[in-house]
């Protein structure tokens, strides 16, 4: 289904759909272009192409103060509806196949590629990494697993009660999930960490959906971008993100909120980079899952000929995006891409 189609965002209620909703997928779409961006950058630095430790560490904690958190907000907002439409039974085994699968899959998949990579990957490794279990998850797998543990949990809070359960619980679970992660000392261990330190912003984003957001235009859109970059900006200067929990949650709810609102004043849906970014939005599945692979191999590539940084992160990202397209496009044409996790 396409984006929803407006000329301008002046008439674009944040409010949740059954169908697309443009700023939603365009925020995916920005998500995952900085996830791709981001591991990039980190592998440049790990084959020491990036050599400036302060360059490396201020660009990676610009990326990771809110790319992640970003996705489980917009989970969260569009989860309620999904999951009311549905039988439960069903929704549960949908997930299996959207997150579990893709998570056992290319956890052997990057395996194999590792392997046949050999002294050329930055980590090399055996043939035994084929044994490696998928939980506890490798690498950027992780947020499978997390947002599967959050939608199961949550899916019979929202598909069971005969009515939704009212607006009010929703904004009170928020504010009990984030006092438990912050406040009780819990030790979550490695398999439940990542979701519990992102569960209270797939609440916020659950909660959000039924609130009367108010409609972005121009200069709510110029506002919502200017408090990004100045919260960004400080999160840099002033917090130790993303070490210290609070307030990472705090900032990276702030620029999630405030990077929804600038596409949604700023981005028409009809304009050719509301067009791209949605569009990408929509394929961030197969993008998110095997990015690192074309990515890699490029960089790999690249190493034989020249070590300038730019060239490496300009064609890394582009092909990055560009690979898992085209391999999304093949498998539609020639088979199932649900086989493959997309």
């Amino acid at each position: 289904m396409s984006p929803v189609a407006t000329a301008t965002r002046v008439d674009a209620p944040i409010t949740p759909a059954a169908g697309r909703v443009a700023w939603l997928d365009q925020a995916k779409g920005v998500g995952i272009v900085l996830v791709v961006v981001g591991h990039c950058w980190l592998g440049l630095a790990g084959s020491d192409i990036l050599t400036d430790p302060a360059t490396v560490a201020t660009v990676e904690q610009l990326i990771y103060s809110f790319h992640m958190p970003l996705f489980f907000l917009l989970s969260g907002y569009t989860f309620e509806g999904w999951a009311r439409r549905r039988k439960i039974g069903e929704a549960l085994w949908s997930r299996v196949l959207r997150l579990l699968w893709p998570l056992v899959l290319w956890t052997y998949v990057f395996a194999a590629f590792k392997i046949a990579a050999g002294a050329a990957a930055n980590s090399p490794v055996g043939l035994d990494a084929l044994l490696v279990l998928p939980l506890p998850p490798q690498n950027h797998l992780w947020f499978l697993w997390a947002l599967f543990l959050l939608h199961a949990l949550a899916l019979p809070l929202c598909a069971l009660p005969r009515r939704p359960l009212p607006t009010v619980a929703w904004g009170g679970l928020f504010l009990a999930v984030l006092a438990v992660v912050l406040f009780s000392g819990i030790d979550f261990g490695v398999l439940f960490s990542p979701a519990a330190i992102h569960a209270a912003v797939f609440v916020l984003g659950i909660w959000l959906a039924r609130l009367p957001l108010p409609r972005f235009g121009f200069a709510a859109g110029c506002l919502a971008l200017a408090l990004f970059a100045g919260i960004d900006a400080a999160g840099l200067t002033v917090l130790d993100l993303p070490d210290r929990l609070g307030p990472y949650l705090a900032v990276s709810i702030a620029l999630s909120l405030c990077l929804c609102a600038a596409l949604a004043g700023l981005v028409p849906a009809l304009s050719a980079p509301g067009r791209l970014l949605a569009w990408l939005g929509i394929l961030s599945m197969p993008i998110f899952l095997a990015h690192t692979i074309f990515s890699a191999a490029t960089r790999v590539a690249l190493q034989r000929v020249s070590d300038d940084a730019t060239l490496h992160l300009v064609s890394g990202t582009a092909i990055g995006l560009a690979g898992p397209i085209l391999l999304n496009a093949l498998l539609r044409k020639f088979a199932d891409p649900r086989l493959a996790g997309f």
